[in-house]
């Protein structure tokens, strides 16, 4: 039994894949199955159940999980210790980021991490809020970069910075004679969402300051990103919600229908997270520093006077 063959099932366990899982082990198929095989052999049990999709643990393959992920928890640790001893920034790291960041985010400051330390094994995914969470205290991930606050016991928050909203509407909208838009200009049925359970949908709802029900409109939808909404709004009647980061993609003809709040202008707080299991301090450190060192400059700049509290 060796410490990569717990890692390899951890990584099925994660990827209910044993394809995917391979890949981010960065191992062919047949190698990843050969080592759990071993590993399955050694143990005399059954840890996933081959014959369903996804792949899922046996009900003795989840204790196995569970102490295995306990096990690789304690040789982090040790890791850990004797890098901070060596003041070395070096081993793997578990980043998640939620959808309406991730696209335009992690192009600032991904590469620009690797080259700057070649000897950490950055992983990235994307998950929603709630995933994120359920991860990080599952000591799946080692961090996860989101809105917040999230007051959550055992998940600690450091804030990197302040990301402002613009309103963005269709071709030949009323509101587009307006330099600046009121809350209370705003009609519900006009807004295009993104789905359930993006944390953007319900920010936008609380700007509108009502719920959305599926009689308000008559083509109702929602969409998975917010490049979707966007082209929507090309053809369609309405308006979304555009986070200052997206902005910065879209075309200058489109730019042209940004609106800004009047007023308070509301912002979103993003913060990078931990969970309880959190062990690889110098690697955060040095993510956290890259990240914000290569933030645009109208991110960085003091907000606290734009905030409006968004639930």
């Amino acid at each position: 039994m060796t410490l990569t063959q717990l890692k390899y099932i951890l990584a099925v366990e994660r990827c209910h894949n044993f394809a995917q899982a391979a890949r981010e082990c960065f191992v062919t198929q047949p190698t990843l199955s050969m080592q759990i095989q071993k590993l399955e052999d050694y143990l005399q049990v059954t840890i996933f159940d081959r014959g369903v999709t996804p792949v899922r643990p046996t009900a003795l393959g989840k204790k196995v999980l569970l102490m295995a992920r306990e096990v690789i928890h304690r040789s982090d640790a040790l890791e850990e210790l004797a890098r901070s001893t060596r003041q070395e920034v070096s081993g793997e790291f578990n980043l998640a980021v939620i959808p309406t960041l991730a696209p335009y985010l992690l192009p600032l400051f991904v590469e620009k991490f690797r080259t700057q330390w070649p000897k950490v094994q950055l992983r990235l995914f994307e998950y929603q809020t709630d995933e994120i969470v359920t991860m990080l205290k599952e000591d799946k991930l080692d961090a996860g970069i989101l809105a917040t606050p999230l007051d959550i016991k055992d998940i600690k928050e450091e804030v990197l910075f302040h990301e402002g909203f613009q309103l963005l509407f269709s071709p030949g909208h009323p509101l587009l004679k307006e330099k600046e838009i009121r809350e209370q200009d705003l009609k519900i049925e006009e807004a295009w969402l993104l789905k359930e359970g993006h944390c953007l949908r319900a920010q936008v709802l609380h700007l509108c300051g009502t719920r959305l029900s599926n009689q308000e409109r008559a083509v109702f939808f929602e969409g998975g990103s917010i490049e979707t909404l966007v082209n929507l709004l090309q053809g369609m009647t309405g308006f979304t919600v555009v986070p200052e980061l997206a902005i910065r993609h879209l075309s200058p003809e489109i730019q042209k229908r940004l609106r800004p709040f009047k007023g308070k202008r509301p912002v979103r707080e993003i913060s990078i997270i931990s969970g309880p299991f959190a062990l690889k301090n110098s690697i955060a450190k040095a993510l956290k520093e890259v990240l914000v060192t290569n933030l645009p400059k109208e991110l960085t700049q003091s907000k606290k006077d734009l905030i409006l509290p968004i639930d």
